[in-house]
């Protein structure tokens, strides 16, 4: 696929260079500064890619780079945003998703694949009767995220097949950011809707506070290695016609190597 990389310069979104790139897909990044990205990748990443400089708010450029690279997918790896003392990464997903959908509508009706990415908040909490993770959260953790899931939720599949990654806590494995000879072959578990493999605290029968304090280490132990998350991407899009993804909230955890 033809896949245009918004958020390039965080720490997921260069490890989905070279993933993307493993998994033989097109990468068009789209960042703020060339500059800053060319400090952080390797040149022979450089070489390999497009790099256009625009602004994620700034949709008509997002729908411009899709038109004119032909992008078939998009992939917002944008983090945390804070323009004018706002958190503004509801604003990006509605900058974004409103620029693939356009672009599909003008080829025809044929949706661009999207993945955006969310907040591990977003997913059920299980055993608590279809609560959520955040409904446990204070809001100031969970408020952008929240923002994310209601823009993403209100575009039909038919204009955009979106996906919303639900992450928790994210570490490298390495710190260099170089191609890769093939694809890394992530072990994570994925699930739509609530979280893989869950295995509640025993701080969770614990009389009225239990529900609250068990999230503490249940969601420490859903880290994940931004390199497979990258890999479950990339490999997802290059596995497209068969993806039963598209429209879901997905949770994933660590697997043993």
């Amino acid at each position: 696929m033809r896949v245009l990389l918004l958020g390039a310069t965080g720490n997921l979104g260069s490890r989905l260079i070279p993933a993307l790139l493993a998994h033989r897909h097109t990468v068009i990044a789209f960042v703020r500064s060339r500059e800053k990205l060319r400090t952080l990748i390797s040149g022979a990443l450089l070489d390999n890619i497009v790099v256009v400089e625009g602004d994620a708010l700034d949709s008509a450029a997002v729908e411009d780079a899709l038109r004119t690279h032909e992008c078939d997918a998009i992939v917002n790896a944008a983090g945390t945003r804070i323009k004018d003392g706002e958190q503004i990464l509801g604003r990006i997903a509605t900058s974004i998703s409103s620029a693939a959908v356009r672009v599909g509508k003008q080829r025809g009706g044929k949706p661009l694949r999207a993945w955006f990415i969310g907040g591990m908040g977003s997913l059920e909490y299980p055993g608590t009767g279809g609560w959520h993770i955040q409904d446990y959260l204070p809001a100031r953790m969970t408020d952008h995220h929240r923002e994310t899931e209601a823009v993403m939720k209100a575009i039909p599949t038919t204009d955009l097949r979106w996906t919303l990654l639900c992450v928790a806590m994210m570490a490298p494995d390495s710190k260099d950011i170089k191609l890769w000879e093939e694809p890394r072959g992530h072990t994570l578990s994925v699930a739509a809707r609530s979280p893989p493999d869950w295995q509640d605290s025993w701080v969770r029968s614990v009389p009225l506070i239990g529900i609250y304090l068990n999230l503490v280490p249940v969601i420490r132990s859903y880290t994940t290695k931004l390199e497979d998350v990258a890999d479950l991407i990339a490999g997802s899009l290059a596995e497209d016609a068969r993806d039963a993804q598209v429209g879901e909230l997905i949770g994933m955890k660590e697997g043993a190597k």
